[in-house]
C-alpha cells in the first residue's frame, strides 16, 4: 500500500476523521506533540527489556508485529494530524532533513558505524 497511498492522500484522511469528529479544538501543537511521545513510548514499551536478537524474534511473531504496526499507526496519525493543524509540508521536511543529514553525516566517515555510540544489547 506505501506504493499508492501518499502523503497528501493519508493528511486528507486524518483531517476528515479528525474534521467529522470536531476534534480540532484539541488538536493544538502541545497536545499532539505529548500525544505523538506518549504513542512512541507504547512502541518502545515492547522491547523494553529485549536483547537486540530478542527485538528481531519479537517482529517475527505475527500477534507481535500487529500490535506493533497499531502503535506505529498512531505515532504516524498523531504525526500526520500535527503536520495539518501546524501547516508543516511533511514530505518538504523530511526531504530538507535528509538533504542536512547527508552533510552532517558522509558516507565516507559514518559508513557502518556510529561513532562513539555503538548499539549495545
Amino acid at each position: 500500500m506505501d506504493e499508492t497511498t501518499s502523503v497528501a492522500d493519508l493528511r486528507a484522511r486524518v483531517h476528515d476523521f479528525v474534521e467529522e469528529r470536531d476534534w480540532y479544538r484539541y488538536h493544538t501543537p502541545k497536545n499532539l506533540a505529548m500525544s505523538i511521545a506518549i504513542e512512541a513510548a507504547e512502541i518502545m514499551e515492547h522491547f523494553q527489556w529485549l536483547t537486540v536478537d530478542d527485538s528481531h524474534e519479537f517482529m517475527r511473531d505475527p500477534a507481535n508485529r500487529h500490535e506493533v504496526a497499531d502503535e506505529l499507526a498512531d505515532v504516524l496519525i498523531y504525526c500526520l494530524s500535527f503536520a495539518n493543524a501546524t501547516g508543516v509540508d511533511v514530505s518538504e521536511a523530511v526531504l530538507a532533513k535528509l538533504a542536512r543529514n547527508q552533510t552532517r553525516f558522509p558516507v565516507g566517515q559514518v559508513r557502518g558505524h556510529l561513532g562513539a555510540q555503538q548499539p549495545q544489547d
